[in-house]
């Protein structure tokens, strides 16, 4: 399956996003990045067993420069028309989600399965 452009570069910029934030945050080396296609959307997950934290706190810190990532990923996702979710907390790791609706197979799009 062949995602439309704008689509690809959106969720590989929030893999590649969460896949950081595993590396310098979590300390742990394991995460679980998952992609499925479901009922006209698709679906990121990047999951992690590190030490987790408080998303809505660190979603409202900017003042620092820090966690401007977790935002930015947000954006992103909404910018395509999609939802974006956060599950953590301390000691729990963090699980990242994204789902983002697929154009429909009508019309000029360039969806395509191979």
């Amino acid at each position: 399956m062949r995602l439309p452009a704008h689509i690809e570069t959106t969720l590989f910029g929030v893999a590649q996003e969460a896949l950081t934030n595993v590396r310098k945050h979590a300390g742990t080396t394991r995460a679980h990045l998952a992609l499925e296609r479901h009922e006209g959307t698709i679906r990121l997950a990047v999951q992690d067993w590190g030490y987790g934290f408080q998303p809505h706190a660190e979603l409202q810190e900017t003042s620092s420069g820090e966690h401007v990532g977790l935002r930015e990923m947000r954006e992103r996702v909404e910018l395509v028309g999609g939802h974006f979710s956060i599950a953590s907390q301390p000691g729990a790791g963090t699980l990242v989600v994204a789902e983002v609706p697929l154009p429909s197979s009508k019309g000029g799009d360039n969806f395509h399965e191979h």
